[in-house]
């Protein structure tokens, strides 16, 4: 179950609100996210997403009950039923609309997979991380590429392979989370959230589907891309607006976010 929530500053909180059952992330609840990021992302008023969760546990991954009942389908039925996951990892990264993630306790298996698509990721002392898929016979599968995008190769090797449980700190060491939160865990996630929501709405948007694809690209045609796109960038009104401000010494008053139907230029053929 996932509850939406507008909150101040232009800020969207949807919360895993199924701690009876340790939030477990069965397909509908992958795909209702799926649904909200994309909503969200639509919506002009709409600067962040704030995802978090209630209960002890952040979540435990997959729904095991719903993955048992299908074991004994097909190697086809296990493709289309991977879909949603493929969505929901393919979708984020390219969204305009950044998302911070609170962690307040335990993440284990599909879910580590979900705290890496944060662009930032807030955890409490409480929370610890566990690809733990190899535990019950598995891998994990969808959310590897993703972990180990964010993590590096070595680390997202040490996790999958042997299920252990890393305390936050080894969790921030290696780039799964950006701060560890001592106190007040939702008030400064809400914060970093309306400081993202308050930035430059265009700067903001085609910045994180840049930073997404430079991911992807080796070093010397990263650099070109970036190049591709300094024309994009500096033919928003944000720049026009944030030299403005800078000059005569004012804040910046930035204009509403692109419409998302709108794409940076592409590389010329």
């Amino acid at each position: 179950m996932l509850v939406h929530e507008r909150g101040p500053g232009r800020v969207l909180t949807l919360t895993l609100a199924a701690p009876e059952r340790r939030n477990a992330l069965d397909y509908d609840a992958v795909r209702e996210l799926c649904d909200a990021l994309r909503a969200a992302d639509a919506d002009p008023n709409v600067g962040a997403v704030l995802l978090r969760a209630e209960g002890k546990v952040f979540s435990a991954g997959a729904n095991l009950r719903e993955f048992q009942e299908e074991l004994s389908s097909s190697a086809t039925d296990f493709y289309e039923s991977g879909g949603v996951w493929e969505e929901l990892f393919t979708l984020a990264p390219t969204l305009g609309t950044p998302i911070v993630i609170a962690v307040q306790g335990p993440t284990r298996a599909g879910a580590v997979g979900v705290v890496a698509l944060g662009d930032i990721v807030l955890a409490s002392p409480s929370a610890d991380f566990s690809l733990s898929e190899i535990r019950i016979g598995l891998f994990p599968i969808m959310v590897l590429p993703m972990v180990m995008r964010v993590v590096g190769v070595r680390a997202a090797q040490d996790l999958a392979l042997t299920g252990r449980v890393i305390d936050v700190e080894e969790a921030a060491r290696i780039g799964l989370v950006t701060r560890v939160v001592a106190e007040e865990l939702l008030q400064q996630a809400q914060a970093a959230a309306e400081a993202l929501a308050e930035s430059a709405p265009h700067a903001l948007a085609y910045g994180r589907k840049l930073l997404a694809r430079l991911a992807d690209l080796p070093y010397e045609q990263a650099v070109h891309h970036a190049r591709t796109m300094r024309g994009t960038f500096l033919h928003t009104p944000d720049i026009h607006e944030g030299v403005a401000a800078f000059l005569e010494k004012r804040s910046p008053q930035w204009h509403t976010a692109p419409s998302p139907d709108v794409q940076p230029e592409e590389e010329p053929s």
